[in-house]
């Protein structure tokens, strides 16, 4: 009897047809070989360079307009034309993992913590007179708000916005845009608008906006910091939140 250990085969996984179909054209798409507002070949050209059945085909351009890459229109005149995913696209779809995931409001404002003093040192230094100004009518908004909570919220929500894309940094600011509206919408993070610490915040927003002005970039950073870090104690403190549908 042969008492030799005999390696296990795993289960080998075979890629669908269609899969590698749409890895082939994205990474046509990605590496500028199809260029945004070009068309892809037609679906019946298609079937025949690639030698899959028209299902196939089709299972592959479905693929790549889940992704954002393609648009298709049918008809005489339609066909798959290349539409590069935008910023909102990638923001959107972190929201909705934000969202059906339960990440922990804890987890969400940490993110914040690590990523909003840099856009705020990056708006320092990249801000444009336009964007300065956006910013200063939001923080006028925001001061005559103060009381009135619901719109206080809202304010605050853009403000913060606004100097994420004054940054000129497209993947944070999509990140940013992203973790907003579940951490504005979260229940555990409705005790830090108390008139008091509302009041605090404008203070810390007028520091911010200031050093943001002069183009102090190091300022920017360390009030930004300081901003956020004290939300994040506030919000957290004993309350042990979680973001779901019901708090949406």
């Amino acid at each position: 009897m042969n008492n030799r250990n005999v390696p296990t085969i795993t289960p080998v996984q075979v890629p669908k047809a269609a899969d590698i179909l749409a890895a082939q054209l994205r990474e046509m798409i990605v590496s500028g070989k199809l260029l945004q507002g070009s068309f892809l070949p037609t679906e019946r050209q298609l079937v025949a360079d690639s030698g899959l059945s028209r299902t196939s085909v089709r299972d592959a351009l479905r693929i790549l307009e889940s992704e954002g890459l393609i648009t298709t229109k049918v008809g005489r005149s339609g066909g798959s034309m290349v539409t590069l995913p935008g910023r909102e696209a990638a923001a959107k779809s972190f929201e909705l993992f934000v969202r059906t995931h339960g990440i922990r409001l804890d987890s969400l404002l940490k993110c914040r913590v690590a990523v909003e003093p840099t856009l705020a040192e990056l708006a320092a230094e990249n801000r444009t007179e336009a964007q300065l100004a956006e910013m200063e009518a939001l923080h006028e908004q925001f001061v005559a708000v103060v009381d009135d909570v619901p719109r206080y919220k809202s304010v605050n929500l853009q403000w913060h916005l606004a100097i994420a894309r004054a940054s000129g940094n497209e993947p944070l600011v999509a990140l940013m845009e992203a973790i907003a509206m579940p951490i504005k919408d979260a229940q555990d993070y409705q005790h830090v608008t108390t008139p008091e610490l509302r009041r605090t915040a404008v203070a810390a927003h007028t520091k911010i906006l200031d050093a943001i002005r002069r183009r102090d970039a190091k300022s920017a950073f360390r009030r930004m910091h300081r901003h956020v870090a004290a939300y994040h104690e506030i919000a957290v403190g004993g309350a042990e939140g979680m973001l779901d549908e019901k708090t949406a």
